[in-house]
């Protein structure tokens, strides 16, 4: 495995992508769901709503016309999404950038260098450096189809050895900061075969592996989408496109689990968006702090949780407070707070609960899925929807949360103080409530349904 010294652990900070805008290609405009002024405003309440923790958010649809447009190429600020007192959008993502930092956030981006597009000013050159894959006249291949446009994949080893990812991804970093970023969200990065000029699976997993390198000796994180547990002819998932390609050139696919691959880019890239292709075995195995993000597998999710994605909240939900931020907070704290609680402990064993299981980690922490109960040397720290975590690592702030409400002791034996001020958590800011004592290790809460708290050592 690769060792790579990461600017982040992944495992420990809040990370999310944040879905701004689309193409409307038929009337040459985008169709914005979050413009950068209003960016800011969601991150002041996350900021809040987190109470201040370390987080990144990777902009989706900052470039072109919105998400998924100009690829191969990000060079283009989407004009759609300034603020109408600046004069290029470009003046508005610094701005952003720079106010978001204030709230305990770095802005990055959500790219992709696996798909390109015709209309991009770099097309011919890709199809003359065969850095896009082909049928076997020699035509690129159309591989999938995104908001109503032909889209071409990619030949690593080409895009690699022509010099082209270099000049690509440089002149990225001259478009927007993402040096200052120190991390940047490489979408779809899995392995395709191309079979004209042939570059198989082999020579295609060596020149990813050496664009990520590339990516890492710039000083910038690579996060991503998937797993990557591919084989020859065989791409991360049974269903993806490039698995027709394949069949074009290739009679009889030999059938394969993915099981049996390893994580191909484990040591260079420490967290992606679906968790996917995981067993139990790998999540005991692999420290949370090597490789983390959302767990796809439902019955895993609920020993040992994963990176919360929040970006479809606003997708699905839009931007009115009222909405989206009961829906926040409920995921915050029942789904990533009990995830970067656990991450503190080394994981260490598991056994079988009929379907779930109840996994060990150091110091007498338990996980229990079946349960979805949480305890420390036997204690209840959570149990279903209600829950009380150290947030931070000095065990001086918690959150506390209940779905159906809950009102008597609470424990905390991890808590350092012994009186500590309660305040309930809102977009706007913590709303004092009142101040209690620790005894013995617990406190009294009345929590109403929905409602989160923060207990914070009154010396802070």
């Amino acid at each position: 495995m690769n060792k790579v010294k990461f600017n982040y652990d992944y495992s420990r900070i809040l990370w999310m992508k944040m879905f701004l805008a689309k193409p409307d290609f038929e009337n040459n405009c985008s169709q914005v769901l979050i413009t950068f002024e209003q960016a800011l405003e969601i991150i002041k309440g996350i900021d809040n709503i987190t109470q201040g923790i370390e987080k990144i958010i990777y902009l989706v649809g900052w470039q072109g016309l919105g998400h998924d447009d100009c690829y191969p190429e990000m060079e283009v600020i989407n004009p759609y999404l300034k603020r109408e007192c600046d004069a290029t959008a470009k003046e508005s993502l610094l701005w952003l950038i720079a106010e978001a930092k204030k709230h305990n956030t770095v802005i990055s981006y959500h790219g992709n260098v696996a798909d390109a597009y015709k209309a991009s000013p770099s097309h011919e050159e890709f199809v003359k450096e065969a850095a896009i894959l082909r049928n076997a006249d020699g035509t690129p291949a159309v591989i999938e189809v995104f908001n109503g446009r032909d889209a071409f994949k990619t030949s690593y080893k080409q895009y690699w050895e022509s010099g082209l990812f270099k000049k690509i991804f440089d002149a990225f970093c001259e478009a927007v900061p993402v040096k200052e970023a120190g991390t940047v969200h490489l979408d779809n990065f899995c392995i395709a075969e191309n079979f004209c000029p042939r570059a198989d699976f082999e020579a295609q997993n060596e020149a990813r592996n050496k664009m990520i390198d590339y990516v890492q000796s710039l000083g910038i994180d690579v996060t991503s989408e998937y797993t990557y547990r591919e084989h020859p002819l065989r791409a991360d998932a049974v269903y993806h496109p490039v698995t027709k390609y394949y069949k074009n050139f290739v009679n009889n696919i030999e059938p394969k689990s993915w099981e049996e691959s390893p994580l191909h880019t484990l040591g260079r890239i420490p967290a992606v968006w679906w968790m996917s292709n995981m067993t139990i075995d790998d999540c005991i195995n692999i420290q949370p702090e090597q490789f983390s993000g959302y767990l796809n597998d439902a019955v895993l999710k609920t020993v040992f949780y994963g990176t919360m994605h929040g970006e479809d909240i606003w997708m699905n939900n839009g931007n009115d407070k009222d909405v989206w931020v009961p829906l926040f907070i409920k995921e915050f704290c029942t789904h990533h707070v009990p995830y970067i609680y656990l991450n503190r402990y080394k994981r260490l064993s598991y056994i079988k609960d009929e379907d779930n299981y109840i996994a060990a980690f150091s110091d007498g922490v338990e996980s229990a899925g079946k349960t979805k109960t949480i305890t420390k040397n036997k204690t209840v720290l959570k149990n279903g929807n209600d829950v009380i975590l150290p947030l931070t690592e000095d065990n001086r702030i918690f959150i506390a949360y209940s779905e159906k409400g809950r009102s008597g002791e609470w424990n905390v034996p991890d808590a350092v103080f012994e009186k500590a001020k309660v305040y309930n958590i809102t977009a706007d800011g913590n709303e004092y409530i009142s101040e209690i004592t620790v005894t013995d290790k617990k406190i009294h809460l009345d929590l109403k349904a929905g409602q989160a708290v923060a207990i914070k050592d009154i010396s802070i």
